[in-house]
């Protein structure tokens, strides 16, 4: 029976000895000869930058395509841009293909004005959250061979 009051005992010091964590803070100690006393508390709060770009994944010659933007939160001075930055030709020109090797020249332009490979087509901020801008594909003049052609087109997002 004392060998069991015994740990009983000592269980129980051990619990009641389990050791406080204090954190760590500014102290203010009183001073009886001054008027008033400050002190500080750091606030935080961590944002995570996130967005939406949304690019359709295909659009036939002398059409148009909808790029946009939404739900933009970049850090302050900050954008997320869409760039036009490749082809799927090795010299990235606007060019389509057919299987048998047949080939089309085209261009994109953003309303009236050329874009090229390399160029920025939406930059967006965040006091701007939602921005779109509309690229149309323009198919040749003329064309020699009848076929399916294909190509593709890179966007590259960042934020910068």
């Amino acid at each position: 029976m004392k060998r069991i009051l015994t740990m009983i005992l000592v269980i129980t010091m051990m619990v009641a000895m389990s050791a406080t964590a204090f954190a760590t803070g500014n102290t203010v100690v009183y001073d009886k000869d001054a008027t008033s006393q400050t002190s500080g508390l750091s606030v935080t709060y961590n944002v995570q930058p996130t967005f939406s770009v949304t690019i359709p994944a295909s659009v036939a010659l002398d059409n148009s395509v909808i790029v946009s933007t939404s739900d933009v939160v970049v850090e302050y001075g900050k954008a997320v841009k869409v760039k036009l930055t490749g082809t799927s030709e090795t010299d990235n020109s606007f060019v389509v293909k057919t299987d048998e090797g047949a080939t089309l020249n085209y261009a994109v332009k953003r309303g009236e004005v050329p874009v090229s490979v390399g160029d920025t087509i939406l930059s967006v901020t965040p006091t701007d959250t939602t921005a779109s801008v509309e690229l149309t594909f323009v198919k040749p003049e003329s064309y020699v061979y009848a076929g399916l052609y294909k190509g593709t087109v890179t966007f590259t997002i960042v934020v910068e």
